[in-house]
């Protein structure tokens, strides 16, 4: 027992060890896989925008020194110097403008003007615009002091004129007798701040006093890079390098700090995106004293140190697990062995119930088809059957217009042999016409008779609506007259073939006009409306409504369904509807009945068309 205890105590001790080792690990995977990932990453970040920003310098260089040239080719231009010699002179006013206009249409710059020594701009390249530099003094900008003192300046403001920012080139033109004014030329940088934004990078330019002149966010301009000291916005107030309002109070980013090698910059801002930390990067331009800055979220970087470091510390233990598994397997091998063989025998009887059941699944599957099968071939006799029923219905009819025509026959026969006895040919023949015109009628009838007993094949089919109308008129006519019911038929204006069986959809009809002609047994008023049209949908549509007294509400929902009648006992089996409902079913279209409270019952039979003509009209 004392052994058992004590050994006990020192798995127990182990245990406790080995799990301490493991979290230590796990720990320590986990940092270093941070560390190595951050470090990485920043490098990389580094490395990403130095190449961003080279590209943005060289792209910003060609496009200032695509006009560099400009300030000396209008210092050394004649039409200049004799505006300075005499800037009162109209003549040599105008000619300076037209020659600073045709420098400008060649060249593309922004503005080209010619300020006198005293500050006074004399000519411009926009002498005609209401914002026209000519007539004002500049001699406030830092740029002509410069000039006139170096010879050439570099400087970036916003036009107190126009009110629109640009880069402006000066370079003074000497005279026999000392400087004679200064020549400038102003670049829009706006194509470049516009490629900048399309490139979704988070790019400024940081003037000599840390604020922001261009920008991918126009919303930054004119915004300290970081918090400035009053001292400075009180110098830069005069020069109105910002424009009218000035330098901005709000810097972009609310504080700036070294970490890692790298700068850290945290930006509030209302947008998201250029909301949090991130890393700065910065490029000095020391020919213009300006450094671009680059702002690269630092979200994914922290973001894939810790995916790395989760995942290397789970990497680790899983590594412990996997270890502890093995250990655990070498004790546990015996058991499972015996439990193999358990198994095995369990699934030998698994399999053989399996195999019980799939074959009774089999056999059920067998006879599912098998029921189908006879299903189907019921409901081929049930439509067969149903036409014959209608077919019976209609032979009392048939038999009616048969009598009349068969007895009018008689009668030309007698008249034709009497006509014939004496020799009256012209007679003889009109006689005949009429018996002619009697024999198409019967072949008409019997014609209608045989086709809708017929049975029908499978294979596709077409109709004409107009056709089957007809057709189904044609059959019920006896009892429709015997009835005294009158028929309103709405035709369509243009022909409507549809995708189904001909017959099938006559004997639908046929069901309809029959049930309708039942209905209205015993009304005062007694009409069957049938409309046939093509519906918005490009589907064919038939109307067939009447003036009986209608279904009942409760009746609507089962009307459909087999050996449902709203007739008394005897007159119906109720399988006509049903019969005619899965006939068009098949045929790809729909059946629905509406019933008005006070008004007799509308069925409407929609089914596809072969050809869509222009949407039809009802005449």
């Amino acid at each position: 027992m004392a052994n058992r205890l004590v050994h006990r105590g020192i798995r127990s001790r182990r245990t406790l060890l080995a799990f301490a080792l493991a979290a230590l690990a796990i720990l320590g995977t986990g940092w270093v896989a941070f560390e190595w990932t951050l470090s990485a990453g920043l490098r990389n970040a580094g490395d990403q925008a130095d190449r961003r920003l080279a590209l943005f310098d060289r792209t910003l260089e060609a496009i200032i020194e695509r006009f560099h040239y400009l300030p000396s080719s209008i210092a050394l231009a004649a039409e200049v110097r004799d505006v300075l010699a005499e800037p009162q002179n109209t003549e040599r006013r105008e000619a300076a403008n037209a020659f600073l206009s045709r420098l400008n249409d060649t060249a593309g710059a922004g503005e080209l003007f010619v300020m006198a020594a005293d500050g006074h701009v004399v000519a411009a390249s926009n002498w005609w615009a209401y914002d026209s530099f000519v007539g004002e003094n500049l001699a406030y900008r830092p740029y002509f002091e410069e000039a006139m003192f170096d010879g050439d300046a570099k400087f970036y403001a916003v036009g107190t004129v126009t009110g629109v920012a640009g880069y402006f080139l000066a370079r003074r033109i000497d005279g026999e007798n000392g400087p004679l004014g200064v020549a400038v030329t102003k670049i829009n940088l706006g194509e470049i701040e516009a490629n900048w934004w399309r490139s979704g990078e988070l790019i400024g330019i940081v003037d000599i006093n840390n604020i922001t002149i261009l920008s991918t966010r126009p919303d930054w301009r004119y915004r300290p890079i970081s918090p400035l000291p009053a001292s400075t916005y009180a110098m830069i107030a005069p020069q109105l390098r910002y424009g009218a309002q000035g330098a901005s109070d709000q810097p972009v980013a609310v504080d700036i700090w070294p970490s890692r090698g790298v700068n850290f910059a945290y930006i509030a801002d209302e947008d998201t995106d250029t909301s949090g930390i991130f890393i700065v990067d910065e490029m000095r331009l020391p020919v213009h004293q300006w450094r671009i800055i680059s702002f690269t979220p630092a979200w994914p970087l922290f973001r894939d140190a810790w995916i790395a470091a989760l995942a290397a510390a789970l990497a680790v233990a899983a590594l412990c697990l996997i270890a502890a598994l093995l250990l655990q397997r070498r004790r546990m091998l015996a058991q499972r062995l015996v439990d193999h063989e358990k198994l095995e025998l369990r699934v030998a009887e698994r399999t053989e119930d399996l195999y019980v059941t799939n074959e009774a699944l089999r056999a059920e599957i067998a006879d599912r088809i098998r029921a189908e099968a006879a299903e189907r071939a019921v409901q081929g006799h049930l439509v067969q059957a149903a036409k014959l029923a209608s077919l019976g219905q209609a032979l009392a009819g048939v038999a009616h217009e048969v009598s009349q025509p068969v007895a009018a026959l008689t009668t030309h026969l007698a008249s034709a042999k009497l006509l014939a006895a004496r020799r009256q040919d012209e007679d003889i023949t009109s006689v005949l016409g009429h018996i002619d015109r009697i024999v198409d009628r019967l072949a008409a009838l019997t014609g209608h008779l045989k086709t809708f007993a017929r049975k029908q094949s499978a294979a596709p089919m077409e109709a004409d609506a107009a056709a089957v109308v007809a057709n189904a008129l044609d059959l019920v006519d006896h009892k429709l007259r015997a009835l005294g019911i009158e028929v309103e038929y709405r035709r369509p204006r243009l022909p409507i073939r549809i995708a189904g069986n001909p017959i099938h959809i006559e004997q639908v009809l046929i069901n309809l006009f029959t049930n309708a002609a039942d209905a209205m047994a015993g009304q005062s008023i007694r009409v069957l409306s049938i409309a046939a049209h093509t519906g918005a949908d490009g589907r064919a549509r038939f109307a067939v409504s009447d003036t009986g007294t209608g279904i009942a509400p409760e009746a609507l929902t089962s009307i459909f369904d087999p050996f449902y009648s709203t007739k008394g006992p005897g007159e119906g089996l109720g399988l006509g509807l049903s019969i005619s409902y899965g006939l068009v079913r098949d045929m790809g279209g729909t059946l629905a009945v509406e019933s008005p409270p006070g008004h007799g019952a509308c069925f409407t039979l929609t089914l596809p068309i072969v050809v869509t003509a222009e949407r039809e009209q009802i005449v």
